[in-house]
């Protein structure tokens, strides 16, 4: 990162001589510390331009600022491209490391327990619609969560065709689709805030002198909108459980219950759902080089088509 460009950057927000600047690990777009002369640190995020916009991300991040929980708070956004060559936004430093770095910690299923509770914080944010967030706000408000998910549920089906998944598969999970929908979807309690990507790798930790370890960041809002938070539960034990096996009890201890008819019936619908996601999007950024390639996603899609 050339030094010139921070300073440039930085400018607007008067924070003084800058120190060091140090790159960040994790993520997709470049992340740095830059540490200031005064003690302090703040956060510089690079967004390509075929990435999610900064100001969507500002708008998530503000939808929680009276929470009582350490989260990203952005101090300034820009993508102009008139300061500097980059889209970028400056946010507070939130210490720590991440939950994933410290998975083979004696105590690391406390910070388990405080991710799910912590997602039950989130999901007490009730938002007016269900949607995508931009800059603004929530992007084409859909009233109910039946036509939300039937939208979604549609262009999941729509991308995996893309991505060249199998005709007979793709009918057969349609089919499991469209059984369990009335009983799981139009039961939702209403949109809330979904972080839609909380998992270990986007919650940091901190060891404290007696070795216990305590959740001191939340980061990362570019998947964030407003839906079902049942939906959002699913996807974080999908993730949480890829990353670090054995998770799941622990983040439902802390969620405490779910707020669904049929909880389980609900987790297992919509998990299906994130799979199938996560399947077309991995083809697509060729994680998975080519439709039959092996995949623990696809192995997971074909156990259902065949169990039901």
């Amino acid at each position: 990162m050339d030094r010139q460009h921070v300073i440039d950057a930085l400018a607007p927000l008067g924070l003084g001589d800058i120190g060091a600047i140090v790159e960040m690990a994790g993520g997709t777009s470049p992340v740095y510390r830059i540490d200031l002369a005064s003690g302090d640190a703040v956060v510089l995020k690079l967004y390509a331009a075929d990435h999610v916009v900064p100001g969507k991300d500002a708008f998530a991040a503000r939808q929680l600022q009276h929470l009582d929980v350490p989260v990203t708070r952005f101090l300034l956004v820009d993508d102009s491209l008139q300061r500097v060559p980059f889209r970028y936004a400056v946010t507070n430093y939130l210490p720590g490391v991440t939950a994933a770095a410290l998975r083979d910690h004696p105590d690391i299923a406390s910070i388990y327990r405080q991710t799910g509770a912590l997602l039950r914080q989130l999901h007490t944010i009730e938002m007016p619609a269900y949607g995508a967030f931009d800059a603004a706000g929530i992007v084409a408000p859909t009233a109910t969560n039946a036509a939300f998910m039937t939208g979604l549920i549609a262009h999941a089906f729509a991308e995996m065709a893309t991505e060249g998944a199998d005709t007979a598969l793709l009918e057969r999970l349609r089919t499991i689709i469209d059984d369990g929908f009335d009983a799981v979807v139009p039961h939702s309690s209403g949109a809330v805030f979904a972080h839609d990507d909380l998992h270990p790798n986007n919650v940091l930790a901190m060891e404290g002198p007696d070795g216990r370890l305590t959740l001191s960041g939340l980061i990362d809002f570019g998947n964030a909108r407003a839906a079902d938070p049942v939906l959002d539960l699913a996807k974080c034990l999908f993730c949480s459980e890829h990353d670090a096996p054995g998770s799941t009890r622990h983040i439902l201890a802390g969620y405490g219950p779910i707020d669904h008819p049929q909880p389980e019936a609900a987790l297992a619908y919509y998990t299906l759902f994130h799979r199938m996601v996560m399947w077309w999007w991995l083809r697509r950024i060729a994680v998975i080089p080519t439709p039959d390639a092996p995949s623990d996603l696809m192995d997971k899609l074909l156990e259902t088509a065949r169990s039901r």
